[in-house]
């Protein structure tokens, strides 16, 4: 999908552009100031960056200056501006100042789609990833991922100064009860929002807990319906929001959708498997990595995370990567009673008990080590050959 960024304070114009372009294109919005324009064009990477030619909502006389200052800082950005086609003589200064193309502000609908899909099919970045990174959770059995996404998100936002936790976690969030901050805004919300969607409008809807820097954004909260929330708009929010923020951890938890998981594996900076040391959690897992049909780069950005691990079951951690043709694992040490105590209490356990071993291993994981996989030929080759028939398709 790619990334547009529209200058303009005319949160109509943007609403008009987000419909035709859904499913292609997410539209990022920035007020028309030369300054906010070039540092969110820096975290983005758009791969067009639409701009406002009109006097009360987008730059006016100011355009031909913000063009140059916009080519200068990014020769290969792709600029078109939004103003009127038959104004003969605003149309050769806007192609003068570096404009690919001056679009009408009133086209709509199929002509609007057609005239920037003409422009993208050219993009010189394509359709890469965004600059914000995502940090991908998963679970073959949604449910157990979720205080584990909560305090990994908490390390990494401290880490960074601030961070987004996005949970799609049903029938409702845990993140809010864990971090004792109140959750109102949901992603429903965000999405009805994308014409006008900023770091102002974020930083007063979205739940925020101070002591890590870290904001949340749940899927649902009070266990309400999200049949209704379509795939598309949940994509084109995400590219928004990454680049509204340095680093977004999501945790799928119950979002299913074949195509949108697909989707976030391919485009994550790097992705968390959760299980327990249980057959039926392997083989779920193992059922959602067939689902999603990962290709060979994408299962070397997994990292399988053994939850609750406890040395005395007899699955172990080489048997279970092994299984699901993973490269690397870790081990989380059984913290159950520690998890659901810090949930009680409001605080979590990576801040209130930074010496407890769950804690020190997961701020080793969160800094990004795992452990590789043993090459094949220095394992005992009978390893796991139980569990591998159990996991063949009948």
């Amino acid at each position: 999908m790619f990334r547009l960024i529209v200058a303009t304070s005319d949160t109509a114009l943007a609403a008009r552009l987000i419909g035709p372009l859904e499913g292609v294109a997410a539209i990022i919005r920035s007020v028309p100031e030369t300054a906010s324009l070039l540092e969110l064009c820096r975290k983005a990477a758009p791969d067009m960056i639409l701009l406002d030619a009109d006097a009360v909502d987008g730059f006016g006389t100011l355009l031909g200056e913000a063009m140059r200052d916009l080519a200068g800082a990014d020769p290969e950005a792709l600029l078109v501006v939004l103003g009127d086609e038959g104004d003969a003589r605003s149309v050769l200064r806007a192609i003068r100042a570096g404009a690919a193309d001056v679009i009408d502000r009133g086209t709509e609908g199929d002509e609007l789609r057609s005239q920037i899909a003409r422009h993208l099919t050219g993009a010189p970045r394509g359709d890469a990833a965004g600059a914000g990174a995502l940090t991908l959770v998963m679970s073959g059995q949604p449910g157990g991922e979720g205080l584990f996404a909560v305090n990994l998100a908490v390390l990494r936002a401290k880490a960074r100064g601030e961070g987004l936790l996005v949970d799609g976690a049903l029938p409702s969030s845990e993140a809010g009860a864990a971090l004792n901050v109140p959750l109102t805004y949901t992603i429903r919300d965000a999405i009805q929002d994308l014409p006008r969607l900023d770091r102002t409008l974020l930083s007063s809807a979205l739940g925020h807990h101070a002591p890590s820097g870290l904001h949340l954004l749940p899927l649902a909260v009070a266990g309400e319906e999200v049949h209704d929330v379509a795939p598309e708009a949940i994509a084109s929010m995400l590219l928004v929001l990454r680049a509204l923020f340095g680093e977004v951890v999501l945790n799928v938890g119950g979002i299913r959708h074949p195509g949108l998981l697909t989707e976030f594996t391919r485009t994550a900076t790097r992705i968390y498997l959760v299980a327990p040391q249980k057959f039926t959690a392997v083989k779920a897992c193992r059922d959602l990595l067939v689902q999603i049909a990962p290709n060979p780069q994408v299962l070397d950005r997994i990292t399988l995370v053994v939850e609750d691990h406890m040395p005395g079951i007899t699955l172990g951690e080489e048997q279970m990567r092994d299984a699901l043709g993973l490269k690397r694992s870790v081990r989380l040490p059984a913290a159950r009673v520690e998890l659901v105590n810090a949930l009680n209490t409001g605080r979590p356990l990576v801040l209130d008990q930074p010496r407890a071993a769950y804690s020190r291993a997961l701020e080793r994981l969160a800094a990004g080590d795992a452990v590789p996989a043993v090459p094949a030929a220095a394992r005992p080759a009978a390893r796991g050959a139980g569990l591998f028939r159990r996991l063949r398709p009948s």
